[in-house]
């Protein structure tokens, strides 16, 4: 059983999370859809996702699941837990959509969290939540993934990813969780002298961080002879 805070999630999270480490998902993905939730086809995603039908099946009491009958499992509000936990758990369900390749549903998910006005997209907007760091983070990721295609305003996914990254507030707590996790696998990889001398370049001087790891991104894909660094950086 996977633990969030102090309420246990459902067993449902747990093949999801088994199936990403099995499949990672690449630094860049197919073009997103850009539908509303309701609209898009979840039949094109992996059938791990569907034990998930709302952030009920993720915060649940120990040994209720099977007591708790059909129709409240489905809702899409938890009368027991509480607005933060709701508002998290929306958010970490869009991660979980997104670790499977549902982009666009990621991306209805958190919108209304993240943006402070209604979407069609993601409806209506959800003011002062308290998900709202890890919300803003989440389109980052979202983006990221969007990569070199076209999305929102005519941005390319990792400059929107650039403006999100930015939009996070700067003492989120995951900005310095990554960059510590880049700067480990940077030093314990082996990479060749000629890959050092491009990744070094990149940072410019600078602790890896999500700038100077979109830096990498963008870099590697203009340059395709340095995209061997980027997918051995991002392995």
């Amino acid at each position: 059983m996977v633990e969030m805070n102090t309420k246990p999630l459902s067993s449902s999270v747990a093949p999801v999370v088994e199936y990403f480490m099995a499949h990672p998902q690449s630094h860049q993905g197919p073009p997103m859809l850009y539908q509303s939730f309701s609209e898009l086809d979840r039949s094109r995603l992996p059938d791990v996702i569907e034990g998930i039908s709302g952030v009920e099946d993720m915060f649940i009491e120990p040994n209720e699941e099977e007591a708790l009958p059909s129709g409240e499992r489905n809702s899409r509000v938890n009368t027991r837990i509480s607005k933060n936990q709701e508002h998290h758990a929306d958010v970490m369900l869009g991660l979980l959509y997104l670790m499977v390749g549902g982009v666009d549903e990621a991306h209805d998910l958190v919108l209304p969290y993240s943006l402070p006005e209604d979407s069609e997209w993601g409806g209506p907007a959800v003011y002062d939540s308290p998900a709202l760091g890890s919300a803003c983070y989440s389109p980052a990721l979202v983006h990221r993934t969007e990569g070199t295609h076209l999305g929102e305003l005519g941005l390319c996914g990792w400059d929107n990813a650039r403006t999100w990254f930015e939009e996070t507030p700067q003492d989120y707590s995951l900005f310095d969780k990554a960059s510590s996790e880049f700067e480990n696998l940077y030093v314990h990889s082996s990479f060749t002298p000629d890959e050092v001398s491009v990744l070094e370049k990149i940072k410019g001087g600078r602790k890896w961080h999500w700038g100077t790891t979109m830096d990498l991104f963008s870099f590697s894909e203009k340059t395709p002879s340095n995209k061997r660094v980027l997918y051995r950086f991002s392995q």
